[in-house]
């Protein structure tokens, strides 16, 4: 796919107040006139319909109970939520229902590729906002094109409906008008290919700005992505792995088995995507909702 854009998506997460204004005040010195603030709760996101295009900060607090993320989607011409609602949502439904009735995953992905549209084929995920934890706070700064997106979050609750279902998607357009801002640089780059993933620089502790390199994309279905998650004793990467899986019944059932800081969702091959995170001394690691199974532990000193 030839790169037309470049997506820079930023973000961290922060608990306490001291931490989480460290971040805004310097990110307001690369986006002066450009924060949009975002409130993500058990089951809204709250934030304007409408930006410019370039570069742009979302800051959004997870202010509920649950995991949360943040996956922008850009539309073809001419669709819109509504488009999105009906034809897409609803044939993940389709296939979450078989596979919630037990049937064999292969059944349940055939039902959603019989049931997917059409133009879905060319709409493009173009980044966002990794999964974070109740009370944590995501930054992210992103280059967008101009068009319609729709933002959306589809980690599920206990009884297995996705946040989409339950409300949290809503509409995005992003304007002719362009931004000034520029994106900062980064201490450590990330490239992700389908079986692989490297890791170039020292991770510090504070602040942290991670640029990943999307190399390589699966052909059908979730593209490469990259979340931080903190590591402890009780922790069991695999089964994390695991509950990254949507497909799984328990998967993306929130709350998740640890703590998430951020990340930043999947974006076409050739793009570049940053995220900042401020990491305090201890376990941490990098880990994907797809492909299954890719982890890499790392330390903070």
């Amino acid at each position: 796919m030839a790169v037309s854009v470049i997506i820079f998506a930023l973000a961290t997460s922060c608990k306490s107040d001291k931490k989480e204004q460290s971040l805004v005040d310097e990110i307001a010195k690369v986006n002066t006139n450009n924060i949009i603030e975002v409130v993500a709760k058990d089951f809204t996101f709250t934030v304007v319909d409408t930006i410019l295009s370039g570069w742009f900060t979302f800051r959004m607090k997870n202010t509920g109970m649950m995991d949360h993320f943040l996956l922008l989607t850009k539309l073809p011409d001419s669709f819109t939520i509504d488009d999105y609602l009906r034809d897409v949502a609803d044939a993940f439904g389709v296939a979450w229902e078989a596979l919630k009735a037990i049937k064999p995953k292969e059944e349940a992905f055939g039902l959603l590729g019989t049931n997917i549209p059409e133009w879905y084929a060319s709409a493009k995920a173009m980044g966002g906002a990794g999964l974070i934890s109740g009370g944590e706070t995501a930054i992210n700064t992103l280059k967008l094109e101009p068009g319609y997106y729709v933002m959306e979050c589809y980690v599920k609750t206990e009884n297995g409906q996705f946040h989409t279902d339950l409300g949290m998607i809503n509409p995005l357009i992003v304007s002719e008008e362009v931004t000034k801002n520029e994106p900062p640089e980064s201490n450590v780059h990330i490239s992700l290919t389908n079986d692989s993933l490297s890791v170039k620089g020292k991770i510090k502790a504070g602040s942290n700005i991670f640029a990943v390199h999307f190399n390589e994309q699966q052909p059908f279905g979730l593209g490469n992505d990259i979340h931080i998650v903190k590591v402890n004793d009780s922790t069991n990467l695999d089964e994390v792995s695991q509950w990254m899986d949507w497909s799984n019944i328990t998967g993306l059932v929130s709350p998740g088995p640890d703590v998430f800081v951020g990340g930043i969702q999947e974006m076409p091959v050739g793009y570049i995507g940053y995220f900042k995170c401020i990491l305090e001394p201890e376990d941490y690691a990098f880990i994907a909702e797809t492909p299954l199974g890719r982890f890499k532990k790392f330390t903070v000193e």
